[in-house]
Order: C-alpha cells, then sequence, then structure tokens
C-alpha cells in the first residue's frame, strides 16, 4: 500500500504521571496519546482519532534481589477501524529479574526482549546474563516465539546468545540466534564482533553478521575512531546491511523486496573555541540494484551554559529527486528551573516531491520544574512536505515522584 497523499492535523496529549517513593521499590509511568489525523490511501480519503494508553511498571524488593518489571500498552479508533479490530492491547514485555548483590548474575523469567549481537527477539521464556571478575561472559535466552506480524509462527523454539571477553585494551564476542517451529527454520544467524585501542587516541571498531538461511552476510562492519590532537576527530566507517535478514522467514513481510546496501562515511571534527565546534561529513551509499547516492555537510555547535546553539547544512543525493537541508535549533535554561528549545529544518528539493518544492518541519518546547518532585513539559510540532500536509501535534507531559 502506497501513501500517495497525506493531509490533516495531528494532535497528542501525554501525561505522564512517575511515582518513585522513598520508602516504597513501586515505580509507573503512564503516557497517554490521542490524535487526528488525514491520509489519502489509494485515492481514498481516510480520517482517523486513534487514542493510545501506554503503562510501564517497575516493582523491586531490594531484600529478595527481586524485581517485577511489566509494560502494556492499548489502542483505540474512536473514529474510524483502519485496523483489522477498532481495539488491540498487547505486553511488549512483563518478567521477573533475579539479581543477586554478591554475583556477578541476572536471570530474567516472562516475557523477554533481548538483543545480544545477532541474538535479538521477542519471546517468553528465560534469560540469564553472567558475568565473572576475569572480564569474561555469558549472556543467553531460551522460550517461545511471540504471536505478531513479524512472527508468524509462534509457539516454536527460539534460543540465542553471546559469549564475550572484555579487557581494558580490547574486547571480542561471538553470538547466535536460532528460531523454528514444526521443523521449519523462520531465523538462524550467526555472528562476531570487537574492539581494540592499541594507543589512547585510536579505537576500533568491527562485526561480522551472516543469516545462515539466506546465506549471504546481512551486516558489517567497521570503524576507525582517530583523535590525534587535543582538539581534534576524525571517524570513518565502511558498512553493509542487508534489513531482509531480521524479517522472520514465516513472515508474510518476508516476501516484499528490501534493499541491501553498503555505505562510506567520513567525519572531521575541529573545536575552534572551548564552547564552539565545526564538523563537516559525507557519506557515500552503494545499493544492490538501483545505483548509488551520497550525502555531504557541515555542522557548527555553540555550547555554554545556559545556552546551546546549533546549524546544520546538508545536501543529499537521493531518489526520486536531490534535496537541501536546513537545520537550526537552539536551547536555553533560566532561572527558577525553567528551559526553553527549538528546532527547526527547512529542505529543499531540486525537483517536484508529490507536488511539493519544499519542506518545513518546527518542533517548540518549554519545561518548568514547580517543585523538587514535580516537573511540567509543554511542547508543540508542526510539518507541512510532500509526506504529511498540514500536519501537527501538541504534548503535554507531566511527571511527579513522590
Amino acid at each position: 500500500m502506497k501513501i500517495l497523499k497525506t493531509a490533516g492535523a495531528i494532535l497528542f496529549i501525554t501525561i505522564v504521571p512517575a511515582i518513585a517513593m522513598a520508602s516504597s521499590p513501586i515505580n509507573i509511568d503512564s503516557s497517554t496519546y490521542l490524535g487526528t489525523y488525514g491520509l489519502t490511501l489509494n485515492n481514498t480519503d481516510n480520517n482517523y482519532l486513534p487514542f493510545y494508553e501506554n503503562v510501564n511498571f517497575t516493582y523491586s524488593i531490594p531484600r529478595d534481589d527481586l524485581s517485577i518489571n511489566a509494560s502494556g500498552w492499548l489502542r483505540y479508533d474512536m473514529l474510524t477501524a483502519p485496523y483489522p479490530q477498532r481495539t488491540a492491547a498487547d505486553f511488549p514485555y512483563a518478567y521477573v529479574t533475579y539479581k543477586p548483590v554478591s554475583l556477578p548474575l541476572k536471570v530474567k523469567l516472562g516475557r523477554i526482549y533481548s538483543w545480544f549481537g545477532v541474538a535479538n527477539d521477542q519471546y517468553d521464556g528465560l534469560e540469564l546474563m553472567l558475568g565473572s571478575m576475569y572480564g569474561l561472559g555469558l549472556d543467553a535466552f531460551v522460550g517461545s516465539e511471540v504471536d505478531s506480524e513479524l512472527h508468524n509462527s509462534p509457539g516454536g523454539i527460539t534460543t540465542g546468545g553471546r559469549l564475550f571477553y572484555n579487557n581494558a585494551l580490547f574486547g571480542v564476542g561471538a553470538s547466535m540466534l536460532y528460531a523454528g517451529n514444526d521443523g521449519l527454520i523462520s531465523q538462524e544467524r550467526w555472528g562476531v564482533d570487537g574492539w581494540v585501542t592499541p594507543v589512547s587516541m585510536l579505537y576500533l571498531f568491527g562485526r561480522y553478521y551472516y543469516d545462515i538461511v539466506d546465506k549471504t552476510a546481512y551486516d558489517g562492519t567497521i570503524k576507525v575512531s582517530l583523535s590525534p590532537l587535543k582538539k581534534l576527530f576524525i571517524d570513518a566507517q565502511y558498512g553493509l546491511f542487508n534489513p531482509a535478514s531480521l524479517i522472520d522467514k514465516t513472515s508474510i513481510f518476508w516476501v516484499f523486496n528490501t534493499e541491501s546496501y553498503r555505505n562510506i562515511n567520513g567525519d572531521v571534527g575541529y573545536r575552534i573555541l572551548d564552547n564552539l565546534s565545526l564538523a563537516i561529513e559525507g557519506t557515500r551509499y552503494l545499493y544492490s540494484s538501483y545505483g548509488n547516492s551520497y550525502s555531504y555537510g557541515a555542522k557548527v555547535t555553540y555550547d555554554k551554559h545556559p545556552y546551546a546553539l546549533g546549524l546544520e547544512l546538508d545536501k543529499v543525493d537521493s531518489m526520486p529527486t536531490d534535496y537541501l537541508t536546513t537545520r537550526l535549533y537552539a536551547f536555553r535554561t533560566f532561572t527558577m528551573a525553567f528551559y526553553a528549545d527549538i528546532d527547526v529544518i527547512y529542505t529543499s528539493y531540486m525537483g517536484m516531491l508529490n507536488g511539493y518544492s519544499q519542506s518545513l518541519t518546527g518542533h517548540v518546547a518549554v519545561g518548568k520544574t514547580i517543585i523538587d518532585d514535580l516537573k511540567i513539559t509543554l511542547s508543540a510540532d508542526s510539518i507541512d512536505g510532500p509526506y504529511v500536509r498540514h500536519g501537527g501535534f501538541g504534548m503535554l507531559s507531566l511527571k511527579y515522584e513522590l
């Protein structure tokens, strides 16, 4: 499904109360979102009024080295039913953690999302994290895959982990992931990663991740960071990436065409004054099917309390049209725990894109600490461009600690 036209406005209201009592181990964060917007999909106008509620819960029992973590969300569309069901709910995670103070051990049990190198998955099961005073450690998990759009074979076994070693000079790790159901392999990946700092001014990092099912490397990176002078830094990176390898082979999304690419990136930064710095960067993208593209630009930043200012200029060669981007952002703190920030991005397209030759995005926020445990933030965003037309949203955030 292709979005041909976008119109309307977006309004988000977020209320985030947080309770973290010094004498109580309970912490609750709640976020509420209400939006309204219109989209034109396949020449058909659609208007939406979705409501979202998200709750994160943590309960710690220090004496018993236990804690409970859970997160759940609810969605309801009050205007139309753009989804298969008007109402939907889920628990991204809900698990019990055991972490003894006297041991380098952490155990989780329940619905978990783990990410250890290539071993990233959502599952119902057990996770083990084990370290040692010698730098050797193990992160591992085993369980049953959770039903989702990316996993169409729920109930299958998923397992993975990472074995690693770190010291002051270098670190190295090896990871794996396997997921399957009824004899069908949905995912199988292996990878290695490592870093080394032979001298204080030099840092080297690399990783190589291989998809056994696709029989191809899907993520490979080599990065070099160099600081030959006190005020000068140089970064260079080469990478390759194939997004299709991250999609479960039993999912319908696997049949969609995804573009693999390689990229070569470099940037150089210099601190002109203690609070003023300049950086330039360039990136070359080499795609597997339709050729190459590039981006390059420069950034000037000034950071001295109570101010922070920045200006970025970028030129991007992209399909279906090239474009120029200018970004200006500023932040300032005031007396009585008050702050404000602004961020504006203007884009000029070399050719027309969905009827637009330019786009403008803006963000403004103000915040205030009423008392030590009560903080309030009000922000507003707007966007007008080829993908979201005349859109905007606002957010009210309230955090209270007791």
